[in-house]
C-alpha cells in the first residue's frame, strides 16, 4: 500500500466503487485497517450500464456497512472527454480517453467532490503506487507490483497535487490475490463479468461508437487508400475509424500485409504501406507533463512505452523549450518502433518510477 496508508489519522476517505473486483478489495481493506470510508460512484453516462454497476456497488457498501453517494458527472464527461475524444479522431488522430479521464475527471473533478462529503484523500482500485520522495520533497508514482495489470501508463497526467491526496492500496498486491480477497468478502462478485473494455463502450464495440458519434458531428464519407506512390488501392469506410498500424479491416488485397501508415483528414485519404514503412525511430511529443513539476534535465534517456499493451524501449529525450508553441521533446529509439501513433501517449521511466510522458505528434 502506499505512502498515506502509514499515517494515523488522515480524515476520511472516500474510495471510488465501479462495482468490480479491484475497487471492492481497495474499499475493504482500507476498511480494515480502520480507515474512516464511504464510497462514491460516478455516474458518466444515462443507461442501465449505470444501473448495473449501482447495483453492485450497493451490495459492497452493506456488505461494508458505510456510506455510499453517487455523483453524477455526465454532463461534464460527454463534454470533456467524448467531445475530446470525438474531435482528435476527426483529426486523424488516435486518442487515448482513459488519461484525460483520470487528469480530469476521476482525479480532477471527483476529487474536488469529495471535499463536500468531508474526505480529504480519495482512494481507487488502480494498481500503480504513490511514494514520498527520500531525498526530495515531491511524490513519485511507480508502476504497479503486479506487472500484468500495473496501470501506471493511464496516470502519467496527474500532478503532485493530485498526487498528495489519492490513495493506492492495490498498488502493492498481485490481481490474484486481489480476487481470493473479494471473492472472499464479496461472494456475489464471483459472477460478475470483469469488464474489458472502456467504460462509456457499454457493450458496443468502438467502431460503433464511433460511427453513431462521429456522424451526428460531420459527414463522414468513404474515400482513397493509396499507397506512397499515390496508388489508388482501394477505398476506406471514413478515416476516423482507422489508425496507424492498423492490418485488418482494410479490404485491400496486396502480395504483403499492408498496414495503415498516415491517414490525411483533409484530402480524405488514408495511405498504407508494408511493415518496414510504418516504424520510426524517432518522433515528437507535445503536451507534455513530469511528475515532480519539471523533467530531469532537458536531455534524459528513459525507457519509453508508446502504448498501453507494449514493451518499454530504451530512448533520448531532447526536450525543446517554447513559451508560445508549447515545450515538445525528441524522442529517439535505439531501434525503431512499429506504427507510432500520433494522439496516443509516450510514457518515460526509469526503473519502476514513472517520470512523466507526452502526446505523440
Amino acid at each position: 500500500m502506499n505512502k498515506q496508508l502509514k499515517l494515523k489519522k488522515i480524515g476520511k476517505v472516500a474510495v471510488a466503487l465501479s462495482g468490480g473486483i479491484d475497487s471492492a478489495a481497495a474499499a475493504y481493506l482500507l476498511k480494515k485497517k480502520g480507515f474512516d470510508i464511504f464510497g462514491v460512484i460516478l455516474k458518466l453516462d444515462n443507461d442501465s450500464y449505470f444501473k448495473k454497476n449501482f447495483q453492485s456497488v450497493d451490495k459492497i457498501c452493506r456488505e461494508l456497512q458505510i456510506k455510499k453517494y453517487i455523483l453524477d458527472l455526465s454532463k461534464v464527461f460527454q463534454e470533456k472527454i467524448i467531445e475530446h475524444l470525438c474531435t482528435v479522431y476527426l483529426e486523424g488522430r488516435t486518442p487515448n480517453p482513459c488519461v484525460e479521464c483520470n487528469k480530469l475527471i476521476k482525479f480532477g473533478l471527483l476529487l474536488e467532490k469529495i471535499r463536500d462529503f468531508g474526505a480529504s484523500y480519495l482512494a481507487t482500485g488502480h494498481y500503480a503506487r504513490i511514494k514520498k520522495s527520500k531525498d526530495k520533497d515531491f511524490f513519485e508514482l511507480k508502476k504497479g507490483l503486479d506487472k500484468i495489470k500495473d496501470q501506471s501508463y493511464f496516470l502519467w497526467k496527474l500532478n503532485q497535487g493530485q498526487l498528495s491526496q489519492i490513495i493506492f492500496p492495490l498498488g502493492n498486491l498481485c490481481k490474484s490475490h486481489v480476487k481470493k480477497v473479494s471473492f472472499e468478502v464479496f461472494p456475489f462478485l464471483k459472477y460478475r463479468k470483469e469488464s474489458q473494455e472502456i467504460c462509456f463502450l457499454k457493450g458496443t464495440n468502438y467502431k460503433d461508437f464511433l460511427i453513431r458519434r462521429l456522424k451526428i458531428k460531420k459527414n463522414i464519407s468513404s474515400g482513397k487508400i493509396i499507397n506512397s506512390s499515390g496508388l489508388i488501392l482501394g477505398t476506406h469506410k471514413g478515416y476516423p475509424f482507422y489508425t496507424i498500424g492498423q492490418r485488418k479491416g482494410l479490404g485491400v488485397s496486396h502480395s504483403r500485409p499492408l498496414y495503415v501508415k498516415d491517414i490525411i483528414p483533409e484530402e480524405n485519404i488514408i495511405i498504407v504501406g508494408e511493415e518496414a514503412e510504418i516504424s520510426n525511430q524517432q518522433f515528437y511529443v507535445h503536451d507534455l507533463n513530469f511528475i515532480s513539476g519539471e523533467p530531469p534535465a532537458l536531455k534524459f534517456n528513459a525507457n519509453t512505452k508508446i502504448r498501453y499493451n507494449s514493451y518499454e524501449q530504451p530512448a533520448k529525450i531532447h526536450i525543446t523549450r517554447d513559451d508560445k508553441a508549447g515545450d515538445r521533446a525528441l524522442i529517439k529509439f535505439t531501434t525503431a518502433q512499429k506504427a507510432v501513433t500520433p494522439g496516443q501517449s509516450a510514457v518515460f521511466y526509469q526503473r519502476e518510477t514513472l517520470l512523466g510522458g507526452g502526446i505523440i505528434k
